[in-house]
């Protein structure tokens, strides 16, 4: 017998036999069967003898010292002949208090250890507390709280292996009685405390410490419920997030040994890779070690007979005697390596989910025949909990694997989406198996480039503009504050500020040179802010002051008034350029699937990438390339039409051009892993990237003139036949008054190292017809060839 555990309880605990002492009397009076009624009578003349067992004990002792007659009196209720398969004692509702116990409970205390005390699993003193009050509430005031959930306590056997039991009272034979502390709850009082199970003051409150008296004795039952709850705990376990993160060796090897009722029990797993049954030989996903597969080599040690088993005919095979099985034919490698790592027994299992070989789970022990085909069986419990965690293991790989996408390889276009996906699970798997591994740069063989840009026209000169005319301005309030100051603190170094900032004033009348805006933006962060904060100033000029700071930006601490107003132009027109680009995307991919990335500087820049290898499962044809050119160039000057017709919306006199450069020969493109992007693979075409990082500055041969013009769209091509192609393109979208009919060919200049390039320019109409890129642009192609004239 125990005391109560706990710090404070709203009960004071009388162990008494009152009710079965009236029950055994009932049954004299009765007088139905004479035997009882005779063993009765005789039983209740010595229970008077020591009143204590019907007024109630509180100690130990007073228990100790009747403990035999208990056991005699409570006969009916602890039948001899069960005493040996029954776990069952005398106790209380929540409390670590039992005594007189049947042989199987003592067995099984005794087996725990001579200082083991049987706790009710994960009950604490909060809510123990408060399921006191509520069997007060119950009892006592007829209230309806539900105490039914389970209740557990954990004993370890001889073994060591912890046994899980299942609790269950009978509280048939206790009363709850109040005493003169005891206060008395209302309805009110009720309804309350069933909306603050967490406020443990209030339960206090309402029933303070030892204000009840709870008189009387309990049935403890205890049923075994071990196999149960390591199946509940494996599902548990198997549950937590990112598995294959977790180690979680040690809980599992023992809810094994829970199950197999084996001490020394090892688990390991050897996973496959789908249904290619591609070897990972790793131990991350489950945190196993693998009894199948040589360390270092990840070589898969099993002989015929067991690979036929498990992967042909998908069954359990069990060894219950490793010596005896490596001695047979086919058997001697696989046998052999087993009883070098001291496994004398052993159970494989295969993991199979839908037709996809996931792995095998492997038990093994060190001792002979304790595991066998007959307690393999016990395995058909375990499996399904398995069976559905590798499900969602497969979930989580997947969710891994768009991880590693997104860190590695940033955001990436569908239409390569699948090549990634296959490197990155193979990179998930290899990378979880503490193998050294690179990530792979992905290539795309033989696709054609399509290269379009959309600039702002004189965006540099507009925000250096901007840039002056803020810093005109804050010089000039600087100027106003300083000039007015007629504080007492004023210093000869006022004039100083003063003289310095006019000769920045005078630089400024002579627009900005190179170097000024970052000289005096460091001059007034540095001596000017640091001058208004420190000096006392009138409250009209305090005033001033905070208004001058509320138009300094808190990050750069600059005065941003009208380049913030030019940035954010910037910024919605690029807006709306990327969402016209990505939106008439959606479509342009069902020309063919092709890979296309956008870049946003003072206007959008895109590349697309078309060929077979971006889509293998389809097949490629150079309309496609043709259609998806023409869809460009109407595309691109659709987004201007666009532009110029929503453009008195905007501050500033933003004029777009288009530039479109045509490379005719196919190319490789790989993701660089260190930029995270896609450019030229190979020395022979990094021409073309070349080519397009010096374009947008080019100007017309032997002229200051810049190829690219607000409004009108420039096609830059090497071979003659491009522009050919090109003019019926020009042709069409002039017919559809997209474009306007003056078509310029320009000779370009001579870039660093690259020669020979021509262009041809034309104007984007203003006066669109409405829907005039209306037809879809699968079928763009059918119908400018309509239009072709013979």
């Amino acid at each position: 017998m125990k005391s109560p555990k706990f710090e404070s309880s709203p009960f004071r605990i009388l162990i008494s036999f009152h009710k079965w002492v009236e029950e055994m009397e009932r049954v004299v009076q009765e007088g139905k069967d004479p035997n009882l009624v005779a063993y009765y009578q005789e039983l209740l003349v010595e229970v008077h003898r020591h009143p204590e067992l019907i007024s109630g004990m509180q100690t130990d002792k007073e228990v100790f010292k009747n403990e035999a007659l208990i056991a005699k009196m409570l006969e009916t209720l602890f039948p001899v002949a069960l005493t040996n398969n029954e776990i069952k004692a005398i106790s209380l509702p929540f409390q670590n208090l039992t005594f007189n116990y049947s042989n199987r409970f003592k067995k099984i205390l005794a087996d725990a250890g001579e200082d083991f005390e049987i706790i009710i699993r994960d009950l604490g003193q909060h809510e123990y507390y408060i399921m006191c009050c509520c069997i007060i509430l119950n009892y006592y005031y007829k209230a309806d709280f539900d105490l039914s959930r389970p209740y557990f306590s954990d004993i370890p056997d001889a073994k060591g292996i912890m046994k899980h039991y299942r609790m269950f009272s009978n509280a048939d034979f206790i009363e709850v009685v109040p005493t003169a502390t005891a206060i008395a709850i209302t309805p009110e009082d009720i309804h309350l405390l069933k909306e603050n199970y967490h406020d443990l003051a209030l339960w206090q409150k309402k029933f303070p410490p030892e204000a009840w008296i709870i008189k009387g004795f309990g049935i403890l039952s205890l049923v075994d419920v071990t196999i149960e709850n390591a199946l509940s705990s494996l599902k548990g376990n198997l549950l937590k997030p990112e598995l294959e993160r977790y180690s979680l060796e040690e809980e599992l090897q023992r809810i094994f040994s829970s199950i197999f009722k084996i001490r020394h029990l090892q688990i390991g797993f050897t996973p496959f890779l789908e249904a290619e049954r591609i070897i990972i030989g790793t131990n991350a996903i489950v945190g196993f070690a693998s009894y199948s597969l040589r360390p270092r080599t990840n070589e898969l040690i099993i002989s015929p007979e067991v690979y036929k088993v498990l992967f042909e005919d998908m069954a359990y095979f069990s060894i219950s005697d490793m010596a005896v099985f490596a001695q047979k034919a086919g058997n001697e490698e696989m046998g052999q390596y087993l009883l070098s790592l001291n496994i004398r027994s052993c159970i494989l299992a295969p993991i199979v989910v839908g037709d996809k070989m996931e792995g095998i789970i492997e038990i093994v022990s060190p001792e002979v025949r304790a595991l066998h085909s007959v307690n393999a069986r016990k395995l058909d419990n375990v499996m399904p909990i398995i069976l559905d965690t590798f499900e969602r293991v497969n979930a989580d790989i997947e969710n891994q694997v768009e991880a590693i996408i997104q860190k590695e390889y940033t955001t990436i276009h569908p239409s390569v989406y699948w090549k990634f996906l296959q490197e990155a699970r193979k990179a998930y798997f290899e990378s979880i198996g503490q193998q050294n591994f690179s990530y792979k740069e992905i290539t795309f063989e033989r696709v054609y480039p399509l290269f379009g840009q959309t600039d702002i026209k004189g965006s540099t000169a507009i925000r250096n503009e901007a840039v002056l005319a803020d810093l005109k301005t804050q010089v000039n309030l600087l100027l106003s504050l300083l000039k007015s100051s007629n504080t007492p603190e004023k210093l000869l170094l006022f004039e100083q500020r003063v003289f310095e900032l006019e000769r920045f004033a005078a630089l400024l009348k002579k627009k900005l040179i190179s170097g000024v805006e970052q000289q005096m933006e460091e001059y007034i962060i540095n001596e000017i802010h640091p001058l208004l904060r420190r000096i006392l100033w009138t409250e009209a000029q305090s005033e001033a002051i905070v208004a001058y700071f509320k138009g300094i930006d808190h990050d750069s601490q600059t005065y941003y008034q009208k380049r913030k107003l030019f940035d954010a132009t910037v910024a919605e027109v690029n807006k709306k350029l990327s969402a016209f680009l990505d939106g008439n995307q959606v479509q342009a991919q069902q020309i063919f699937p092709h890979y296309y990335e956008r870049f946003r500087s003072d206007g959008v820049d895109h590349n697309m990438y078309i060929g077979a290898s971006i889509h293998p499962k389809k097949s490629f044809d150079l309309i496609y390339l043709h259609n998806l050119r023409l869809w460009q160039l109407q595309v691109m000057s659709e987004m201007v039409y666009a532009h110029e017709r929503d453009k008195e919306t905007t501050h500033f006199d933003i004029q777009l051009t288009s530039l479109v450069l045509i490379y005719d020969a196919a190319v490789a493109i790989r993701f660089r892993m260190d930029e995270k992007r896609f450019d030229i693979d190979g020395s022979y075409h990094s021409r073309y990237e070349v080519i397009k990082k010096r374009l947008d500055k080019a100007r017309v041969i032997n002229t200051q003139e810049r190829i690219v013009q607000p409004n009108k769209i420039t096609i830059v091509y090497m071979n003659p036949s491009d522009r050919l192609e090109y003019l019926k393109y020009i042709n069409y979208l002039q017919f559809k008054n997209v474009l306007l009919p003056h078509i310029e060919e320009l000779t370009i200049e001579n870039l660093q190292g690259i020669a020979g390039l021509q262009a041809l320019r034309v104007e984007i109409s203003r006066q669109q017809l409405e829907g005039a890129g209306g037809y879809t642009y699968e079928n763009l192609m059918t119908e400018f060839l309509k239009n072709q004239h013979p």
